[in-house]
């Protein structure tokens, strides 16, 4: 018996890759061995991905940096490359959707998630290879925490179709339309990276070699209003400031700012941390993850899934500064029981479905 998983495990993300290597590894551990990603690049997602490593800006201050970081930016790709390599047990490299009918008879099961694989904004539409339309006819499919993101009107029929193609599905955020369809039996499941244990995470972990405390910032839209926030909270904390950058860039409140840094490195400076910034949602759940204290910077895009997280675990956003930033507060044994449970209904849904066929 063999799985496949699609998801995007390819982009240099560090949650893309960690969500990726964290659902192959629970499947593989507890129902299928044979469990890897299919390697499929869809073009879209190839191509924003080498975008990224262009400051886009009109802020020219980010250039300069970069420049100079360019070097470890392509060591920090290499690095996403060798993990993804070495831990996903991939499948031949498939560049183009019409490439997956030549391994849609190797697989028994087809699993598409987590990640924001139903977001047509990010993948140029409504992209089939993530509703598994190729699979073989004795192919079991289903989703796992699929993250959808906003579909307009128009277009969710079409979506909704392909969902009830799928034996089962999964979805990590509430969808009113999707749930409220009569045809569809919808389940809710815990983010992937929650999958593992605190100790699992940290066997791959990469600590730093700073043996002294530190405020790690991790941003994935970059806000310059942020920066007096992460200075109020340096002289607060009385720490230094390692920031995790994408260009190399350096504000006046930061000391230390990393760019090559690999997705093993980034769960070693989250583990050593003594407080987190971030604004990004797999900086919020590794902060938990590792039970550390932190701050929250407001964040426009994809605000919602933030939100189902925080009602999900019960954290509480309590507002500094007249919202400029927020503590988030939690109980954490609280916390790890609402895990718990996650995982047992992550089991229940897998289980069923690994046994029916």
């Amino acid at each position: 018996m063999k799985t496949g998983i699609v998801t995007f495990h390819f982009v240099n993300n560090y949650g893309g890759a960690l969500q990726a290597y964290a659902l192959r590894k629970y499947v593989s551990d507890r129902f299928c061995p044979d469990t890897g990603l299919v390697d499929y690049r869809h073009w879209f997602i190839r191509f924003t991905d080498n975008v990224r490593m262009l400051p886009i800006t009109t802020n020219f201050r980010y250039y300069k940096p970069w420049f100079g970081a360019f070097p470890k930016m392509r060591k920090r790709r290499k690095k996403f490359a060798r993990f993804i390599q070495r831990e996903l047990n991939m499948s031949r490299r498939i560049n183009h959707a019409s490439g997956l009918k030549k391994i849609r008879d190797d697989y028994q099961y087809l699993i598409c998630g987590s990640d924001q694989i139903w977001n047509p904004t990010i993948t140029m539409g409504l992209s089939k290879p993530y509703y598994l339309r190729f699979a073989g006819e004795n192919c079991k499919r289903l989703s796992y925490a699929a993250s959808v993101g906003t579909v307009k009107p128009g277009k969710q029929k079409t979506m909704l179709g392909y969902l009830k193609d799928l034996d089962a599905v999964s979805i990590r955020e509430s969808v009113d339309w999707i749930e409220k369809d009569p045809g569809l039996k919808v389940e809710h499941n815990i983010d992937p990276t929650f999958l593992l244990e605190r100790e699992e995470w940290e066997a791959v972990a990469k600590r730093p070699k700073t043996k002294k405390p530190y405020i790690l910032t991790y941003f994935m839209q970059k806000n310059e209003n942020s920066y007096p926030t992460i200075q109020a909270i340096k002289e607060e904390k009385g720490c230094k400031v390692v920031e995790i950058s994408r260009y190399g860039y350096k504000a006046d409140c930061v000391d230390r700012a990393l760019v090559d840094v690999g997705p093993e490195d980034f769960l070693g400076l989250f583990a050593s941390a003594t407080h987190v910034c971030t604004n990004s949602f797999h900086g919020l759940v590794f902060s938990v993850i590792f039970n550390k204290s932190v701050d929250f910077i407001p964040i426009k895009r994809f605000s919602g899934r933030i939100e189902a997280l925080c009602e999900l675990l019960h954290l509480k956003k309590v507002p500094v500064n007249d919202g400029a930033y927020y503590h988030i507060e939690y109980d954490p044994e609280e916390v790890q029981e609402i895990i718990r449970n996650e995982r047992q209904k992550t089991f229940s849904y897998l289980e069923k479905e690994f046994k029916s066929l």
